[in-house]
């Protein structure tokens, strides 16, 4: 078997018992069962479980990366009206659930990895810059970059926030993701 082909069952079996097991159930024997391989042969892919959670990491951030490159360039000067429907999108997604679960037990994980928590500082620098670009298109021309920067700020909690508290919130997706912009777009005013 290729070695990016065992790479890509390993991470698919990390992914699946992070949901099952949690982080804290997480280790590289499981790993390895759940991998249909030897430990030492997941070791050779993957030295150790850090390794292993930071190339999940990589490979889970990869789609919204992506989506931060193709998103349109030419938008509408209203912050509402191109928000709304971008956070709607995002927690109305119906693999929101999964995605959420892997990436609070990421998040959890990361809390003892200076290598993962530097790869979601940097992360989270290029959705700031991400968020900023955005509103600089959709913000009056005269708003200036210093109330652009903290709109975006206040930006990034949001969706992390979400993931946490969705069980406890009886809102539909429209209604928050309405809120969520109207509250970004009252920074730029």
């Amino acid at each position: 078997m290729r070695a990016e082909t065992r790479r890509t069952q390993i991470l698919d079996a990390t992914e699946r018992l992070l949901i099952d097991a949690g982080n804290a159930g997480l280790t590289m024997r499981k790993i390895a069962a759940s991998s249909g391989m030897s430990l030492g042969n997941l070791q050779y892919h993957f030295a150790k479980r850090e390794d292993v959670l930071l190339a999940l990491l990589t490979r889970f951030l990869a789609p919204y990366e992506e989506r931060l490159q193709s998103y349109p360039r030419s938008l509408p000067r209203d912050a509402v009206e191109v928000l709304r429907p971008m956070f709607e999108k995002i927690i109305s997604d119906p693999d929101f659930d999964r995605c959420a679960t892997i990436y609070k037990e990421i998040w959890a994980a990361a809390s003892h990895s200076t290598e993962m928590q530097t790869a979601l500082t940097v992360y989270y620098m290029r959705l700031a810059k991400f968020y900023c670009e955005l509103l600089s298109r959709v913000a009056a021309p005269e708003i200036p970059p210093e109330k652009i920067k903290r709109a975006a700020t206040a930006m990034l909690p949001l969706l992390e926030g979400y993931c946490i508290t969705k069980g406890s919130v009886d809102l539909p997706p429209d209604t928050i993701a309405q809120d969520w912009s109207k509250m970004v777009a009252a920074l730029l005013d």
